[in-house]
Formats: structure tokens, sequence, C-alpha cells
């Protein structure tokens, strides 16, 4: 309810007392002033000797010369090829292929959950009633309401408030609850009984719902709030749950593994079976010379090592000897 009084936003006045009120065993709270009213520190910027965009420069700048000095610490100079050999080509070869089957287990389950599977087969004679707990439907035996605490409640914004350190704070009602007893589940919602509200004598500044510059004052009302309990109970139904088998994951059941060199693989000669699948692993090993210089590759894909193999390749030789890259195109 609108007490009559109101101000402006913008206005600072500590003269002003409200009608009475303060919380219960509380001092009388008095509005805070207003952000809008309190002095305000000069808005005047800091000048700076030196623009901020030019220190960001020579932060990034500083920031650059310490990661090159690291890396030049720790990796050292990265070594550049000061002449390049022809590499001669050495490879070696393992050619797998894994023969993968699919494992069938045998366990419980649903019948109506079996028949939607195209991978589950349910075994005749071993079904027999159970209830399925995540199947059922529910049914209320009770509801009634229970007295829950009082709150203060504001008409005009339709607001709730409860008193704290002197002075009232918005808030909401608690959530709801469920919980479970025995077999009978319980649910509770909180409302608030408009027709035990009654006015106090305590009161708030709010913002004028018809002139957002100015506030007005209204006083509080003490409403009970209550909770509404509804009571479940929960009907099963009953289903066949039998001995079921399911094809798991697919598993290795033999592998079959063939090693050479040169430059051609020969994979084993093996035949997928119907309800089965072939799975291929590769493993080369390449190792590149010339003169005294030598460098080992190894690769698990035959494409790239086939690449190897049959395309000319280049040692880079730094000016110590080392060998420091490899490279297919000519010098």
């Amino acid at each position: 309810m609108k007490t009559g009084r109101r101000r402006k936003k913008e206005e600072k006045r500590p003269e002003e007392e409200p009608i009475s009120f303060s919380p219960p065993s509380t001092p009388s709270p008095s509005p805070a002033p207003s952000s809008r009213s309190a002095s305000r520190p000069s808005s005047q910027r800091p000048s700076f000797p030196i623009p901020i965009p030019l220190l960001l420069m020579a932060a990034v700048l500083a920031l650059l010369v310490i990661c090159f000095c690291v890396g030049q610490t720790f990796l050292g100079p990265r070594a550049k090829p000061t002449s390049y050999v022809p590499a001669t080509a050495r490879g070696s070869w393992t050619a797998q292929v894994q023969l993968l089957m699919p494992q069938v287990m045998t366990s419980e389950g649903w019948r109506s959950d079996c028949e939607a599977d195209a991978d589950c087969t349910v075994l005749p004679g071993t079904c027999r009633l159970k209830q399925r707990e995540d199947r059922y439907t529910e049914q209320i035996v009770d509801e009634y309401d229970d007295y829950a605490y009082n709150i203060y409640y504001e008409e005009t914004g339709r607001l709730l408030y409860e008193s704290a350190d002197g002075d009232f704070v918005n808030t909401q009602l608690n959530p709801g609850e469920e919980w479970v007893d025995g077999d009978r589940y319980y649910s509770s919602e909180e409302w608030l009984d408009p027709e035990s509200c009654q006015y106090t004598q305590y009161a708030i500044w709010i913002t004028d719902p018809e002139d957002s510059s100015s506030e007005i004052e209204v006083l509080l009302s003490e409403c009970e709030v209550w909770d509404h309990i509804t009571v479940k109970e929960r009907i099963y139904a009953e289903e066949e749950y039998c001995q079921v088998e399911t094809v798991d994951t697919l598993a290795v059941q033999d592998t079959f593994t063939q090693e050479g060199d040169g430059a051609y693989v020969e994979w084993p000669d093996v035949l997928a079976p119907e309800d089965g699948r072939l799975q291929q692993e590769f493993e080369g090993v390449v190792v590149f010379s010339a003169d005294r210089a030598e460098r080992t590759v190894r690769t698990d894909d035959p494409d790239e090592y086939y690449h190897y193999m049959t395309t000319p390749h280049y040692l880079g030789i730094d000016e110590n000897g080392k060998v420091v890259s490899l490279t297919d195109r000519a010098p």
C-alpha cells in the first residue's frame, strides 16, 4: 500500500525519516542514499608522460626478446644444411591383418528391449514376469497444506522481502522439494496466501511504476506461506524378463603377419567372414644413407613408405657433417 510520500531519485534527503519502520527487534532502517545522489570522484583521467599504446608495444617487444633468448639458451640455434647429397634407401616392412569377430554375451534383460535390438536374441523358455521400475504410472492418493512461515510482501511490485541486518531485502519462495517415504512419493510447493496478508508499520522506498525517475514509499504486508504437499503412489508395469544373447563389440580373434623388405608390400592373404571384418596395421622403416651419413624414418602409412622407397631423396648435411634434414626435392 502506498503511503503517499514521493521523492526524486536524484535528491538527497538525509533529513527524511520513514513513517516507522524497522524490522522486528532491529533499529529503524533508513533508506540507503541513492548512488546517483552520492558525491562522485573527479572524472579527470590521470595524465601519463608516455602514451599507453607505446607502453603496450614496448611490453610486447620485450616479451618477444625474452622468448627468443630462452629458445636460444635451451634449444640452441637451428642448424642449416650447407650441402645436399643423394641418399640410398633401404626399407623393411611389417604388414599385419587382424580378424575381428563379434563376441556373443549372455545376460538378462527385458523381452521388449531385446526384440527392439537387431543384435539381441531372447533365449526360449527363460522368461518370467517382473516389475519394471522404469515404467510406471502415478496416481495421487493425498493432498494437503502445511503452514511454513511468514514473509513480507509488497503489493505494488508484487515482490517478497525479508528482514536482514536492519534492512529489508528482496527474496523469493523456496524451491519445491521431492522425497520418498516407503512406497509413497512426496512433492511440495510453497505458495503465498493473499487472504492472510495484513499491513505492518514497516515501509520501504521503491521505484514509482508510473515515473522511473521517482521513488514512492509503500507499506509492507506480512503474509503466511504454506507448503502444498502432494502424495503419489506408483503402479509399476509387469513385463517378461529373460535370458538374452547380445552381440558385443568386435574382438580380435586371430592375427596374421607378414614381413619383408623393398618397396612393395605384400599383405597376408586373408578373407573376411560374413559376420566379421579385417583390420590392417602397418609399420615401415626406411634408412637413408649417403657416404657415412644416415637417417632413419618410421611410418605407419604404406603409401608414404612406398614414396620413400621409390622417390629420390637427399640428405641435408651441416658444416659439422651431421644430417639435419631430408628432402625429396633436388637442391
